[in-house]
């Protein structure tokens, strides 16, 4: 617990990090500096105060819940430092020196959960997962044990990871089961996970596509909400929204972090509108099975063009809905074309997390008015699922314009196009049955390897069928017309039930409203 006179209350909701692979780490750090930034630890390089707050609190008030992701322990100067509750695993002890050589947050994290080997994947799910793996995963079970039994109310645990090479996804379905197994007897924290998934045209691991579609299946049947992202739409955000030339992998993390930041915000700061990690998870999954989402991120704006736009409720609103600023490469507005059988997509549910001084008023009719009846995006919010959109303000001591962001995160059918990629890519693949003994000599088979596919297959499919449901049970009617029911849009008898009910409950309105005794609108007959 925090002393008394700390400025840093205690929310007693903890968090689990766990990044595992090149790039998982690789993000993780990045993560970790953008938490000691914002929470205002140092991460200079004098030893002695490396992890204490620089002003510890005094200076500007309450920075948020430090305890949600952070320890405490004990500088040599007698002050509080906090150590990241983080869990690096890896393959390759080389990366995970480079890591823990890091000059900023490197030495914060404890030696004991650093955990690898120099075995190497060999960019293989097989052989993280069977092989090299279980001692890591057993060792990986034992820290987040002893992390879970110094919770006061564990929230979840949260893994950073690619789900292209062979420890990303290998070696992080092994420990998802293996902490699935553990934590459903222990608690109901959530799972869930921030994936770089396959990006289209770029690829360096000729394993990937079956490597994704087993990862895929993990994290279908192991993780209760998982956030996609991908090197092309991180990329061209860079590219375009930034204005970066030639940006590196520093700076497409950097937008990763941003949005795992907002995402996370709601339990690390207090707000008129909070949330917790179970609020979040049954707001966004409205299906059972579809829980893979995709994020907009709002300002994205160049150094050059910030002074010409102000980060306002409406603005950030129409930026977090545009597909340009989508993390993953594919398109949540997509209109659709029956002639040539591509589907509409449709927003199932939605969260915006925003971050920073925001009047609850605005946030909620901005929102409002994106899905109310005739507003541009109104076609892509169906009407069996009203009022999609669900939120939280946290963070109002925000000191600068630029920390005033919003996370939109949506549970979109367009994912479907994340999912059609690694199918065709798994079909090209294996259609000459190339790599298949890389992963036979390894314990996986054939047909596990096929059943990968199938349940990628099944997931496109499950989206795809969403997809293909009428937004609304009447025709439209033009001139107060009577209420036709939309056939199509009728599956079986209990539908056909509501829409009767509807179409009495409509005209009864239109009865009340136009009274053909001359009375006044409003009164009944």
């Amino acid at each position: 617990m925090q002393p008394e006179n700390s400025k840093h209350a205690s929310s007693g909701r903890e968090i689990i990090h766990i990044q595992v692979g090149k790039a998982g780490n690789a993000i993780g750090n990045q993560f970790w500096k953008a938490l000691c930034e914002e929470h205002g630890l140092n991460t200079q390089k004098d030893d002695n105060m490396k992890g204490c707050l620089m002003d510890d609190g005094e200076g500007q008030g309450p920075k948020g819940y430090i305890d949600v992701f952070f320890n405490e322990g004990r500088s040599m100067e007698g002050k509080t430092r906090y150590v990241p509750r983080a869990i690096l695993l890896d393959t390759n002890m080389g990366d995970l020196a480079t890591i823990a050589e890091d000059s900023a947050v490197g030495d914060l994290y404890r030696p004991e959960d650093i955990i690898g080997n120099d075995e190497s994947s060999g960019n293989c799910y097989a052989k993280a997962f069977h092989t090299e793996g279980p001692d890591l995963a057993d060792r990986c079970l034992e820290m987040v044990r002893k992390e879970v039994e110094k919770c006061n109310c564990l929230q979840g645990v949260q893994f950073c990871h690619a789900a292209i090479g062979g420890t990303g996804t290998g070696l992080t379905g092994l420990v998802l089961k293996t902490l699935r197994d553990y934590l459903d007897k222990q608690s109901r924290a959530v799972m869930q996970s921030f994936v770089l998934a396959p990006a289209p045209g770029i690829s360096d691991v000729v394993l990937e596509p079956y490597n994704a579609c087993l990862c895929f299946q993990d994290l279908l049947e192991y993780t209760d909400q998982v956030f996609l992202f991908d090197n092309k739409a991180l990329s061209e955000i860079c590219q375009k929204a930034l204005e970066q030339d030639m940006p590196k992998m520093a700076d497409l993390n950097d937008v990763i972090v941003r949005c795992m930041s907002g995402i996370t915000s709601c339990l690390r700061y207090t707000g008129p509108l909070n949330a917790d990690l179970r609020k979040l998870q049954t707001n966004l999954v409205p299906f059972k099975n579809a829980h893979f989402l995709i994020n907009g991120l709002a300002p994205l704006n160049s150094k050059a063009a910030e002074k010409y736009r102000k980060a306002s409720v409406l603005d950030l609103t129409q930026q977090m809905l545009s597909k340009d600023n989508v993390t993953v490469k594919c398109d949540p507005l997509n209109p659709g074309d029956e002639f040539h059988g591509m589907l509409k997509a449709r927003f199932l549910a939605s969260w915006t997390s925003w971050k920073g001084k925001f009047p609850t008023k605005e946030v909620d009719k901005a929102l409002h008015d994106i899905q109310k009846d005739g507003s541009r995006y109104d076609k892509f919010f169906p009407d069996w699922i009203p009022n999609s959109i669900a939120s939280n303000i946290s963070g109002a001591k925000q000191k600068s314009q630029e920390q005033r962001n919003v996370v939109f995160t949506t549970n979109n059918t367009a994912v479907h196009e994340v999912f059609d990629r690694s199918i065709k890519a798994w079909d090209n693949t294996y259609k000459s049955r190339a790599f298949v003994h890389v992963f036979e000599q390894d314990g996986i088979s054939v047909q596990d390897l096929m059943e990968s596919r199938n349940i990628v297959q099944y997931i496109s499919d499950a989206y795809c069928e969403f997809g293909r449901w009428e937004d609304k049970f009447f025709e439209d009617i033009s001139g107060g017309g009577k209420p036709v029911v939309k056939e199509r849009a009728i599956d079986n008898d209990e539908q056909r039930n509501i829409a009767q009910e509807l179409k009495e409950l409509w005209q009864g309105e239109m009865y009340i409203k136009v009274d053909p005794l001359g009375r006044g609108a409003g009164q009944t007959v």
